[in-house]
């Protein structure tokens, strides 16, 4: 008798390798997707970092932490008295005064402190430098700079141009770039005055405003129970909203926690940490699963669950004297 050799597999057996590693593969495929989002909130979590230690030292050379913006071109002379028709309009972004201390000096040596990031003027007070663009200061704040983007937002820090680049529009932007974070101010915003004119309040002041900030030593709360700066989403619910890390446009740079359940507007911030869909401008949000990354005033960065309690918990982690004692979080 002659012995028959089989070569090769039956078509079943192939069929049945095939779906094995099927199976295999979709048993790996979330185990790899968590190990990404993992490797990008890791360095989300540096990001924040990095900006305490940059705060810290800025703090160690000027004795106070810089401003969210300097001369808002927003502050409205009609509701505020502290906002005179006659001060020049700058829009420059405490992002920018940072630099420094981000391993960006070449970048911040080019930037034209005379002259403002954005013409944005709606109530008509004058441009400093006497200028009608924001040109001089496009080649700094139209780079997109990874210690400003979260990895886990898609947006990846797109470039953009608002559709009337004119000092009457609030959003005027002249190729400016998308960030991720913003300063913790309290119940305030670019519309507001001066810092200082708030300095007494004890239920709404946050670390940062507008033309000042606070020192370390004025965050009677404890500089571990204090939020300043948090993570936000590069979308909100329309395309002009930022943040934007080196433009002064509106919506770049406050972090808003208004208090209790004050809407503006139809928007209700009550729960709003992350909440679902797109968020309101100058509130703090993540595309992290659960929560987002915030820095506290002692450096320590800290991953907030987007169930925290936003009235009672979040509202006053973003305050610096309001006196209320908080617990675990």
């Amino acid at each position: 008798m002659s012995l028959r050799i089989r070569r090769g597999f039956t078509l079943i057996e192939l069929l049945v390798v095939i779906a094995i590693i099927a199976i295999l593969i979709a048993l790996l495929l979330p185990a790899v997707q968590q190990a990404r989002e993992a490797a990008r909130r890791s360095q989300c979590k540096n990001n924040v970092k990095q900006f305490g230690l940059a705060l810290h030292n800025y703090h160690d050379t000027h004795g106070v932490f810089p401003p969210a913006l300097i001369s808002s071109g927003r502050c409205n002379p009609a509701s505020y008295s502290q906002c005179p028709s006659t001060l020049e309009v700058m829009n420059t972004t405490g992002w920018v005064l940072l630099l420094p201390y981000l391993d960006q000096s070449p970048l911040y040596n080019q930037y034209n402190f005379s002259l403002p990031s954005s013409i944005s003027s709606p109530y008509g007070r004058p441009l400093a430098g006497g200028v009608s663009t924001s040109d001089a200061n496009r080649p700094v704040y139209s780079q997109k700079l990874a210690v400003f983007l979260c990895p886990s937002d898609d947006l990846n820090g797109e470039v953009v141009n608002s559709s009337a680049n004119s000092s009457s529009s609030f959003y005027e932007r002249n190729q400016v770039a998308r960030s991720n974070y913003l300063f913790a101010t309290g119940a305030y915003t670019d519309y507001n005055p001066s810092y200082n004119v708030y300095r007494t309040s004890t239920q709404d002041l946050g670390a940062f405003g507008n033309d000042g900030a606070t020192t370390i030593g004025f965050i009677k709360d404890g500089s571990s129970n204090t939020i300043i700066v948090g993570e936000a989403k590069q979308q909100s619910t329309s395309v002009n909203y930022g943040p934007y890390w080196g433009a002064g446009t509106h919506t770049c740079c406050h972090g808003r926690t208004p208090r209790n359940n004050e809407r503006y507007g139809a928007i209700n911030y009550d729960n709003a940490l992350n909440g679902s869909g797109l968020q309101y401008a100058w509130q703090f949000g993540s595309h992290h699963i659960g929560g987002g990354h915030f820095l506290m005033g002692d450096g320590a960065v800290r991953f907030i669950s987007e169930n925290i309690d936003y009235r009672n918990v979040f509202q006053w982690l973003n305050r610096i004297k309001d006196g209320n004692v908080i617990g675990e979080f």
